[in-house]
């Protein structure tokens, strides 16, 4: 599997985006038209659906684009601004979380490679080691009496 690039800068964009969103108080809405919020985006929604909505966004911006330029509005153009922004923003999410899946089985492997590290070195004391160890657990559990 492929290293995920998400760079800070990534990141960042993720930010600015997500708190624009967030201050706006806007949505973006799913295949079935359903409103979801910037922390529903972030938080609980899957890769799947945000391709999907993403893939949404890219027909709808494609809609807009291929109208006959000199009848567009203002409007129009605002609203492929506001659409292609959003596009951006789901696909920055999408690469965070992937980035955070991506370390989160990192770490596990890792955990799992020193589990079996500490079990080799383990295995490979000698038996006047393991008494040197015990002896020494063993003084430092003497307590005084008063």
């Amino acid at each position: 599997m492929a290293k995920i690039n998400f760079t800070k800068d990534h990141f960042a964009k993720l930010q600015h985006l997500a708190l624009g969103m967030l201050f706006t108080n806007e949505v973006i809405l799913t295949k079935m038209n359903t409103p979801l919020n910037i922390v529903e985006l972030i938080h609980t929604t899957t890769i799947g659906t945000l391709n999907e909505i993403k893939l949404g966004l890219a027909k709808a911006i494609e809609k807009l684009e291929n109208q006959d330029e000199w009848t567009s509005t203002e409007n129009t153009q605002t609203k492929l601004e506001s659409l292609k922004l959003k596009k951006e923003l789901v696909n920055l999410i999408i690469g965070y979380k992937r980035f955070n899946l991506e370390n989160e089985a990192n770490a596990r492997k890792k955990a799992e490679l020193e589990a079996k590290l500490k079990e080799l070195k383990e295995s490979q004391k000698t038996p006047e080691d393991r008494i040197k160890e015990l002896e020494a657990e063993i003084s430092q559990l003497d307590t005084e009496e008063f």
